[in-house]
């Protein structure tokens, strides 16, 4: 685990008897909560996958808790997707029925329909987001504590929407109206308090602390999104914070001001907007807030674009302290070209380990980018990743040891019912106020490259990339990886962004070593030719920008959703990203 700050207590390796009662009887309370508020849903009295939970809870009743709970834990199957999809389905039908959709997940209607970022190849799946009110407090702080405003911010983050589903009542008045987006816009919408009805009335108005106006956030169309943030946040010199998904997205935001750095001076100078693609909605209200100056133009060209120096963003912004955006997992790859950009005085903080299904934990210690600890009111159990797929594994939080594996299971307030992630973490160890796991997140169970012997994961690719990333060898920003076939035997092939150092060629060698050194396996099968060297081919800079770009207009999802695969599936995506090649190692 990465250094502790001076408050945070060292976690323990195992559950005291205290702390094990604490937990249990913490989770238990979450538990029988969300099966007596959302039993009777659409879903928990029709899905066939939960039949047999509704027979044995018809036989015993709900009223004695500990037979409650064992009746959930013995009975309840591990759910998929395709027990879900034909439920959620229903908002997509014309017209959306009242009767069809209302208590259909939990009380009420969503609050928003979010689509994942399908980073697999595969169809976006689509989750239904309620808007429930805290019955807990948090023991760990949050970035999105009020007593971390201290100045202006910036938050890109995409509130808008793609479609609105509208719900009508049998005399066909429509009676709501539920938007389908970005899950990480729709979270922060709810937990201010910002309702998409009201949308209209607050275009052209700067929420407090805020650098750009609300309509900022409502640009659908990721270079355009990014272009807008990027205006108004070097329009504003006094600058102290920037919110944003994940930490490739900040690199988009500053290679786009790379990119356009003439374009951007100028328009700071004379007060206009960018001319972009999918703002005509928005221009009006943008330039409101937008004035000519003159002055901040001037310092911003003598101060130079963003790649030409070290440490541009505090030059550029004196009073910026904080950069907070997901930086664990794949993502750590950039941080060193984020750090570079941001200098030593400005810190970064993550907002916690979660996915579009539901919010898992928070960070364990502000500083620390990659250690989380449980923290949520709905319920998460887990699976010995190497265990067989079946409710009778599933293993409670006491159950845990420190140090293995698991796959995460959520049972959500939202209508999940033990429904795996596909998400490996490891448990680095025990909350020492109320026994809570501790855990890294290491990857997706579903990602990994198949060689005639040997099964290479998604985390030990991030691994073993993290490993060779430096100035002498090559400073990694992103990656990708595939089966590469080109010559026989197949083996590991990885498409890299990122700069190259004087012993870039000692890359391949250094990746196989260190992919042997997590599994022996690799060097038993390296011997008999069923493999050969990793490949390692470097591509243009701005590469998986385009992609993030590209792949948000194909699915029409908006800004800062789209992720690039650690392993990269779609052989058409395959052969543009091969197009983009610029140097085999």
């Amino acid at each position: 685990m990465s250094q502790l700050g001076p408050a945070t207590p060292v976690p323990y390796k195992s559950l005291t008897p205290k702390l094990r009662t604490v937990l249990t009887e913490t989770i238990d309370r979450l538990l029988l909560r969300i099966i007596r508020n959302y039993s009777n849903t659409q879903y928990a009295s029709q899905a066939p996958s939960l039949a047999g939970f509704r027979n044995v809870v018809s036989a015993h009743g709900t009223e004695v808790d500990s037979t409650l709970l064992q009746d959930f834990r013995s009975h309840v199957e591990l759910m998929e997707y395709e027990s879900y999809k034909p439920f959620v389905a229903r908002f997509n039908e014309h017209p959306c029925k009242e009767s069809e959709v209302e208590n259909l997940f939990a009380p009420g209607f969503p609050f928003s329909l979010a689509s994942s970022s399908s980073t697999s190849g595969n169809a976006p799946k689509m989750f239904a987001q309620y808007h429930h009110i805290a019955e807990q407090v948090p023991t760990r702080p949050s970035v999105l504590d009020s007593s971390e405003a201290h100045g202006s911010a910036n938050w890109a983050f995409c509130y808008g929407y793609t479609e609105l589903k509208e719900v009508e009542c049998a005399s066909g008045e429509v009676v709501k109206r539920i938007p389908v987006g970005n899950i990480s816009g729709a979270r922060i919408r709810m937990h201010a308090g910002w309702s998409f009805d009201d949308d209209e009335s607050r275009m052209s108005v700067i929420m407090p602390g805020r650098v750009s106006p609300w309509a900022a956030s409502l640009i659908n169309i990721h270079r355009s999104f990014l272009m807008i943030q990027a205006l108004f946040c070097l329009a504003c010199r006094d600058l102290d914070q920037f919110y944003t998904t994940f930490a490739p997205l900040f690199i988009d935001l500053t290679r786009y001001a790379e990119e356009e750095w003439d374009m951007f001076v100028a328009c700071i100078k004379d007060g206009t907007i960018l001319d972009l693609e999918g703002i005509d909605h928005v221009r009006a209200h943008l330039q409101v807030h937008f004035h000519a100056n003159p002055e901040r133009a001037a310092e911003l060209r003598e101060i130079g674009s963003p790649f030409s120096c070290v440490g541009w963003a505090a030059r550029i912004w004196p009073k910026l302290r904080l950069l907070v955006a997901i930086s664990s997992g794949p993502f750590a790859t950039v941080l060193p070209k984020v750090r570079s950009i941001l200098g030593p005085t400005i810190a970064m903080r993550g907002f916690g380990y979660g996915s579009t299904e539901c919010i898992v934990a928070a960070s364990y210690d502000m500083d620390d980018l990659d250690t989380f600890v449980i923290q949520t009111e709905d319920v998460i159990e887990f699976l010995d990743v190497d265990a067989e797929e079946t409710h009778e594994n599933i293993l409670q939080a006491w159950d845990l040891e420190a140090g293995k594996q698991y796959q995460i299971v959520v049972t959500t307030r939202d209508g999940l019912w033990r429904y795996p992630l596909g998400d490996i973490i490891e448990i680095v160890g025990f909350d020492t106020n109320d026994g809570s796991p501790l855990i890294k997140y290491l990857g997706r169970k579903s990602f990994s490259i198949r060689l005639p012997h040997v099964l290479i994961s998604d985390s030990h690719l991030v691994a073993a990339i993290r490993t060779i990333s430096s100035e002498d060898v090559i400073q990694v920003h992103e990656f990708t990886a595939i089966v590469d076939d080109r010559t026989l035997p197949p083996t590991v092939g990885c498409f890299v962004e990122g700069e190259l150092g004087p012993r870039s060629y000692l890359a391949p060698q250094k990746f196989l070593d260190a992919l042997i050194a997590m599994n022996h396996i690799h060097q038993d099968v390296l011997h008999p030719g069923h493999t050969r060297l990793p490949t390692i081919r470097i591509v243009k800079p701005g590469t998986f920008m385009e992609y993030r770009l590209g792949r948000g207009k194909k699915l029409d999802v908006g800004p800062g959703q789209i992720k690039v695969p650690v392993i990269l599936l779609e052989t058409a995506v395959q052969e543009w990203i091969e197009e983009r090649v610029v140097q085999e190692l």
